[in-house]
């Protein structure tokens, strides 16, 4: 799915995080500590290949002698300038990487002397989103003289997992059926600009109070008897769409969308800080019906139960090593045609852990840290709900071309009234 959305889209699967805070963070001591991590983590500028003797793909360790470095913009902007700073980062998102073997670039953007936002711009082939926190984390513990002792922790070396064919086959098994049943689903879809250009995206980033936060949590909770939030938030998000994009309903039947589902085992940050631990699981929801919040939470949460018992989100890490060794150029193209062309009504992220909540960063007090995903084209639409130290901070990434800047208002401001109800 990523790789075709990824080919129509133009630059990759790419997504950002910004983090804040107060004061003026130091140009040197970033990028002294950016050169100390990609010493100890050379993966991090490695490029993909194939192994012949296998057919499985691996990320190839680059040559020590390559002299490189990753890419850090900064810019300063006076008080008066600050609005500017969120179209700087709009604008770094949007752009491609300089070469094939750059998969993070960072921008600092300082306002005055009293607050600085950085920005990670990160390839999801290698880094996922809890990942990029943990990047953040890194940063901090390298600065803080560390690195040496977690840098040992960082896995950067695996088997091909040519192995196990039984089981792995038996894992596709069950996302066959999966796929029967998602075929059933005639998909609500956004009409995408025309063309093979690349569209860039656009963002509306709100948050919820920490107070609110906790009575969202605490509502979830209790109308589906688990504590979860992500069926409740799910629900709320598809039925903001659902009013605000009625045009999306009568495209299909059926509201289709993936979320997230973190695969990490706990305490194993640093072991799986590269690459992707990220399940995209399926939830769908009938375009017409008069179900309340609570109603759509409850089908969320049996769709995800049953995820769940069937260990969907292991078979498709299972199922991954079958389909690594056919080549993504003919790979993509067929799930694009199993998928019927559509892939889904939209993505939608819920990321209740956090890779990093430190209360300072370089010696900074910290303010808030928000995740900026593109909507890859199609389907157009990612809506992102993410958690930093007791708050939720909510955004909506869109397609220019596919929803206009008064709908992805309108419906940042329904979503956040619909968790605050």
């Amino acid at each position: 799915m990523a790789y075709g959305a990824s080919r129509h889209h133009g630059i990759g699967v790419f997504s950002q995080a910004i983090i804040e805070v107060k004061g003026r963070l130091c140009e040197k001591t970033l990028r002294t500590a950016l050169d100390q991590i990609l010493a100890r983590v050379p993966l991090l500028h490695g490029q993909m290949a194939r192994d012949w003797h296998n057919l499985a793909p691996y990320w190839k360790v680059p040559p020590a002698a390559r002299d490189v470095s990753i890419p850090l913009q900064v810019i300063d902007l006076a008080e008066r300038e600050a609005d500017r700073a969120d179209q700087l980062f709009t604008d770094h998102g949007n752009a491609p990487f300089d070469a094939d073997w750059q998969h993070a670039r960072f921008l600092l953007i300082r306002i005055g002397q009293e607050r600085s936002r950085l920005g990670v711009v990160f390839d999801h082939r290698l880094i996922d989103a809890f990942g990029a926190e943990v990047f953040f984390r890194l940063i901090d513990l390298t600065w803080q003289g560390r690195l040496d002792e977690f840098a040992p922790r960082i896995k950067q070396t695996e088997p091909a997992h040519a192995d196990n064919w039984t089981r792995r086959f038996k894992s596709g098994q069950t996302l066959n059926r999966l796929h029967l049943r998602m075929k059933q689903l005639d998909v609500c879809h956004l009409t995408m600009p025309p063309g093979n250009a690349f569209w860039p995206n656009q963002f509306v980033h709100d948050s919820l109070t920490q107070d609110e936060s906790a009575a969202f949590i605490r509502k979830a909770g209790e109308e589906i008897s688990v504590p979860i939030v992500s069926p409740s938030a799910t629900a709320r998000a598809v039925l903001a769409v659902r009013k605000v994009l009625p045009s999306m309903s009568g495209t299909g039947t059926d509201y289709m969308l993936f979320t997230t589902a973190n695969l990490r085992l706990p305490n194993q940050e640093w072991e799986t800080f590269l690459f992707n631990h990220i399940a995209m699981l399926p939830y769908w929801l009938p375009a017409q019906s008069d179900m309340t919040a609570k109603e759509a939470a409850i089908e969320l949460r049996d769709q995800f139960f049953d995820h769940m018992k069937k260990q969907i989100p292991f078979a498709l890490d299972d199922a991954a090593a079958l389909g690594r060794i056919v080549p993504l150029a003919i790979g993509g193209p067929m799930l694009r045609t199993m998928a019927g062309g559509r892939i889904c009504s939209f993505y939608f992220a819920c990321l209740r852990d956090a890779g990093f909540s430190g209360e300072t960063f370089l010696g900074l007090p910290t303010v808030d840290l928000i995740h900026k995903p593109l909507a890859l084209s199609p389907p157009g639409l990612n809506m992102c709900l993410t958690f930093f130290r007791g708050r939720f901070n909510l955004v909506v990434s869109y397609v220019e071309g596919a929803v206009s800047d008064y709908s992805a208002k309108r419906l940042m401001d329904e979503f956040k009234s619909s968790l605050l109800r």
